[in-house]
């Protein structure tokens, strides 16, 4: 069963600054979507990315 969770986090941009990271992930498994979510930081240019927070929501299916 496909859960939506909500992710929190920085990372370090292309010019050396810290940006914090928001996403909300659809995954089976909190360890899925954190993957998912460092996947997505690093296609958007982050590097060194940190999950700090990781909540699982109600799914609007």
């Amino acid at each position: 069963m496909r859960r939506t969770f909500r992710i929190n986090g920085r990372g370090v941009n292309k010019r050396g600054l810290t940006v914090g990271i928001n996403y909300d992930v659809t995954a089976t498994s909190d360890k899925d979507a954190v993957a998912e979510a460092s996947r997505l930081a690093t296609i958007n240019g982050l590097k060194h990315i940190r999950i700090v927070y990781v909540h699982e929501g109600v799914s609007r299916d």
